[in-house]
């Protein structure tokens, strides 16, 4: 399956092709599996490790979709369990496009 990948990171990562294909059957596996195979072949980490005091933090990426290709329109994926064919394809050539935000947000 293609898919394209779009990430930002809070760490430095090696380039990874902004086209992948991924061996995966979208008709019966989940987003979830597809997304850990994602982060397998680009060796993207599914989370960052923020270290203060005594403290370790883990902070996960979060993974979006283009709902609507016209205006753009993100929309994150929450159900990990829900089936690939059901998310829409809006990426290059008819590709399923994902966006990983790898940022590391803090509030005080």
């Amino acid at each position: 399956m293609k898919i394209e990948l779009k990430a930002i990171l809070s760490i430095e990562h090696e380039e990874f092709p902004r086209i992948l294909e991924i061996d995966i059957d979208e008709n019966s596996s989940s987003i979830g599996e597809l997304i850990s195979k994602i982060h397998e072949v680009t060796k993207i980490p599914t989370h960052i490790e923020l270290k203060w005091d005594d403290q370790i933090e883990n902070i996960s990426c979060m993974h979006y979709v283009i709902e609507n290709k016209e205006y753009v329109e993100y929309v994150m994926i929450t159900d990990l369990e829900e089936k690939i064919y059901n998310f829409p394809k809006h990426g290059q050539d008819g590709s399923l496009f994902i966006f990983i935000d790898g940022n590391t947000r803090l509030v005080n």
